[in-house]
């Protein structure tokens, strides 16, 4: 028998219609496994499970550094214990940590941290050209040539 055009599409659409049944029964029983292990035991219900929230590095870092800022201010604190820990929080940050007696390392006077700001090139033109104006004076006076004759002597 010769096939025409209509009859091969025919053909197509029986074959693919006989796949599709396949693959719904296909994916019934998947949902049905899972349903059996991972459902509820009453309803067969599965859970909606969220995502794992990603946590970027740069977050990530931020994170253990103010643990460990937390850590540190315990310690100084004299916090030992978890359940002293634990008590601190609830009293919150507002409760003053202990008075050094002038020794150890938290004695001396704390710096502001120093933060590493590109110069954008724009300002940094302007200062190239303002090279040797407005130059402010010095804190520390400049030796005298007079000491210096004497010290050549």
């Amino acid at each position: 028998p010769k096939l025409g055009f209509n009859d091969w599409g025919a053909q197509e659409v029986v074959t693919m219609a006989k796949f599709n049944v396949v693959q719904k029964r296909r994916r019934a029983q998947i949902s049905d496994r899972k349903r059996a292990l991972h459902g509820d035991p009453k309803t067969k219900k599965l859970k909606k499970q969220t995502q794992p929230q990603s946590l970027s590095g740069k977050r990530k870092r931020k994170l253990l550094k103010k643990w460990r800022r937390e850590q540190k201010q315990a310690i100084e604190k004299g916090l030992v214990t978890m359940q002293d820990v634990e008590m601190a929080a609830a009293e919150g940050p507002s409760s003053e940590p202990k008075k050094s007696d002038g020794l150890g390392p938290s004695s001396e006077p704390k710096k502001s941290p120093r933060f590493h700001l590109k110069k954008s090139l724009k300002l940094k033109s302007k200062q190239k050209k303002h090279k040797g104006k407005n130059q402010g004076e010095s804190s520390q006076p400049a030796v005298e040539a007079s000491s210096v004759d004497v010290m050549v002597e």
